[in-house]
């Protein structure tokens, strides 16, 4: 039991140290530096030197004592600013899976709407032409099918893309199976096989590691008020962060219906409500639906 404990132990601490305490140091050297130069003398390297110089030659003179304490502080102040940056990141997460209730949201959400809807009657319109065309119809209709996809893979109903990825996945399960994703979903987990379970999980650690990146983005931006080289450093980070965070909820989006394609039948068998092999009906999930929802 102590060897476990202090395996879990040593392995808190280094997450710990890899995701907070690395990236604050650099957050709070970037800080001194910023401090130290400036906006007009933002690229001075002689004078940062020079300050270095002298706050290590004071150190030196202060005695082992007060380094410790100065090291000791650094770390704590690091820590701090790491702590920040994961609230920022959770705030960042909760803005990109927003349902707008904030202001401009359903602005947002009616252009997005008016975009989609204008891409798939394009859409729409060329695939009844395309019936009564030949083959060479269909690369023109792929294309416009990718326009409308590009924007949603169903209507509309979030301000940002990242926020209707999530929801279009639930109205695609439902207008395929009938089934209610939301409540279906703790049941579908605990039949999948646990390989499946590390690929979504794996899939969703990705997407809370980007919304803390942006975190961190915002903390430089913040930073920037005192050092305007920060500011942009942040925004580059921000802007990484979005993409890879749109990739990142693009797959698990992907993975998540994946699941529902693979083991709605199995969890319906398991249920009782079926013993014939074959895919999943939209009979079939209004019937499991119900069931799990219990008359909720």
């Amino acid at each position: 039991m102590d060897v476990f404990l202090a395996e879990i132990g040593r392995r808190v601490a280094e997450k710990w140290l890899s995701l907070l305490t690395l990236p604050g140091l650099l957050l709070v050297t970037a800080a001194t530096v910023g401090h130290t130069l400036g906006h007009r003398g933002w690229a001075d390297i002689g004078e940062l030197v020079d300050t270095g110089r002298r706050h290590a030659a004071d150190l030196s003179r202060a005695g082992a004592l007060t380094t410790v304490l100065v090291a000791v502080t650094m770390v704590l102040l690091a820590t701090g600013a790491g702590l920040a940056a994961t609230a920022g990141g959770h705030a960042v997460r909760r803005l990109w899976l927003a349902e707008g209730q904030y202001p401009l949201g359903g602005s947002l959400i009616g252009r997005r709407r008016a975009r989609w809807r204008t891409a798939h009657e394009a859409y729409a319109a060329r695939r009844e032409a395309a019936d009564r065309q030949d083959a060479r119809a269909l690369g023109e209709l792929d294309r416009l099918a990718a326009l409308r996809n590009r924007i949603c893979l169903a209507e509309p109903s979030r301000p940002t893309w990242i926020g209707d990825r999530l929801a279009a996945m639930d109205t695609r399960v439902h207008s395929a199976y009938a089934l209610d994703l939301g409540t279906a979903w703790p049941r579908l987990w605990l039949t999948v096989p646990e390989e499946t379970r590390a690929e979504v999980r794996l899939a969703a650690t990705a997407f809370d590691t980007t919304a803390r990146l942006a975190g961190w983005g915002l903390m430089y931006v913040l930073l920037g008020l005192f050092w305007w080289p920060a500011a942009v450093g942040g925004v580059a980070v921000w802007l990484t962060a979005w993409r890879r965070g749109r990739a990142a909820v693009a797959v698990y989006a992907d993975l998540v219906e994946s699941v529902v394609d693979l083991h709605a039948h199995p969890l319906a068998q398991a249920l009782g409500f079926t013993d014939e092999p074959g895919p999943m009906t939209s009979d079939l999930g209004a019937v499991v639906t119900s069931a799990i929802r219990k008359g909720a």
